[in-house]
């Protein structure tokens, strides 16, 4: 859903950015002075951490013009109280700055950094907390399309205990990617699928079911991906951003069974990611 920018647009977005994107020292281990830049794939549990890919969100979707702007400049809402926060930080010169994220919602399980968010919104508007802290549907895909039961039966009070441990779904939401890397092959959104996909194995029980909501431009990128389109659901204008969009659904543990791109490089980093917390690419 990212059109392309021209040159100047991609280096004003770059440079609006700079203004509220702490650029922070870093400490990791196997990072020595003089490195080349590098790009360190990992779960968002920091409050720096948390601000930054708010303010990172907000650049990227005031600039297609998917929200409306606010005096903070930063994109948060009631989902985020649900979710768990993947991020990539651009690492040269003993700093580094987040230049790509994307969340995970969860229907029913709030988010182990609530309580961060809660701090973050306290500093900026506190009366605004307790009308975010609850979300009018489970997930956000379900303001434009009737997702079908079936998907759904899990989360009723009604139900008893799902026979299939991973049978919830989550949703796949808010993938924002600072403008200068839209137009260069760095590996970025590669090496986002690949930390969904850790993430999803180190999960307990593990993350199974993905929707995602996208433009129709990018379907047959995402059916290479696994997903399809949600059975009863068609092209529609996506509310509040009033773009097209499909609704598309992933069964990861079907998706891995295939030939895949991230299969055998995550189980090749799995257990040094799950002892050190993130991943990198050169």
């Amino acid at each position: 859903m990212i059109a392309a920018l021209k040159r100047h647009e991609i280096k004003e977005a770059s440079e609006e950015y700079r203004s509220f994107a702490q650029i922070e020292k870093i400490a990791y281990d196997d990072i020595k002075p003089g490195y080349k830049k590098k790009f360190i794939f990992k779960e968002l549990n920091e409050k720096i951490e948390l601000w930054q890919m708010f303010a990172l969100r907000y650049l990227v979707y005031r600039y297609v013009n998917f929200i409306e702007p606010n005096k903070h400049q930063l994109d948060i809402d009631c989902y985020d109280f649900f979710s768990t926060f993947l991020g990539v930080f651009e690492v040269s010169n003993q700093r580094k700055r987040l230049v790509g994220t994307v969340r995970i919602i969860s229907g029913d399980n709030r988010s182990p950094y609530a309580d961060l968010i809660k701090d973050i919104m306290y500093n900026l508007d506190g009366h605004r907390i307790s009308e975010l802290s609850d979300k009018p549907t489970l997930f956000p895909i379900m303001h434009t399309y009737d997702i079908p039961e079936e998907y759904l039966r899990d989360f009723s009070s009604d139900n008893n205990p799902p026979q299939i441990q991973n049978s919830k779904p989550f949703e796949i939401s808010r993938l924002a990617i600072l403008p200068e890397y839209w137009c260069v092959k760095e590996g970025i959104e590669d090496g986002i699928h690949e930390l969904i996909l850790l993430d999803a194995w180190e999960s307990n029980p593990n993350k199974n079911i993905y929707f995602i909501a996208t433009h129709p431009r990018t379907r047959k990128k995402y059916e290479r991906l696994g997903f399809k389109i949600v059975p009863g659901t068609s092209e529609r204008l996506y509310k509040h951003i009033k773009q097209l969009a499909i609704a598309m659904v992933l069964n990861l543990e079907n998706y891995i069974k295939k030939p895949n791109p991230y299969s055998e490089r995550c189980k090749a980093i799995f257990k040094s990611y799950l002892k050190k917390g993130y991943f990198e690419r050169k």
